[in-house]
């Protein structure tokens, strides 16, 4: 019933980099090896827009699609919102998806925002969808992110050294901490100030081995004050 996604032509180190794609009626971004765009086909959904998330692999080849119609998107909403939405979208999946499976473990999260779109309340349902589905570098990958972006990249381990600190001095396990979850043992707690001494990457992998990986991002969030999704206005949007 419809085409399959094509990539645009050009040179092959026009895949090195993030950016814009497609056209302003049919945006398009690219982020890492990841492609979100939009499609315009009515002889599939005459009412909305129809929606391809790609996974390109190391040269720019087209590995793996997830395609459907977006229900998120109307054929009326404005070209600022489809770019936003593409942007957004490109952005939550960045770090998701799997060598070997491709882009079906984060299946449901891709349905969840073609249905629902990118608010608030949406995006956060669908990081922690990605979280569970994803592994514990993908999840630490997005969160170094997330808090550079939210936080600058100056701050962000001056907060997170704060954070393991508290996560450190934590000492009963049945008393739940500010995020209502299990504070780590002593042994972990031991450990954490020479990661405090290091850099964002080992901070935040601290905290999500610490907290789990499908709890770190409400752990964090809780205690910085900061969504930790791609929100339009963190991207400058």
């Amino acid at each position: 019933m419809h085409n399959e996604p094509t990539l645009p032509h050009g040179p092959s180190d026009a895949w090195l980099t993030d950016g814009w794609l497609g056209t302003p009626g049919c945006p398009g971004y690219r982020a890492n090896n990841v492609v979100a765009r939009l499609d315009d086909q009515p002889e599939v959904d005459p009412e909305h827009l129809y929606f391809h998330l790609l996974l390109l692999d190391a040269n720019g080849q087209l590995q793996d699609n997830h395609s459907g119609p977006c229900y998120a998107l109307s054929r009326q909403q404005s070209l600022q919102e489809r770019s936003r939405f593409v942007r957004v979208v490109a952005e939550l999946v960045r770090h998701a998806p799997s060598e070997d499976r491709g882009l079906s473990a984060i299946g449901q999260a891709l349905n969840l925002v073609r249905d629902r779109g990118v608010a608030l309340d949406c995006l956060v349902v669908a990081a922690q969808v990605l979280d569970d589905a994803c592994s514990e570098d993908a999840v630490v990958a997005s969160l170094i992110q997330l808090l550079e972006l939210s936080l600058g990249v100056n701050d962000a381990p001056r907060v997170l050294f704060a954070v393991v600190a508290d996560m450190a001095r934590s000492a009963d396990l049945d008393a739940p901490d500010a995020a209502g979850l299990k504070v780590p043992p002593a042994d972990t707690r031991s450990k954490a100030a020479p990661i405090n001494d290091s850099s964002l990457p080992a901070q935040v992998s601290y905290v999500v081995r610490t907290a789990g990986k499908s709890h770190a991002r409400r752990y964090l969030r809780k205690l910085i004050g900061s969504e930790l999704v791609p929100l339009p206005h963190v991207l400058g949007l």
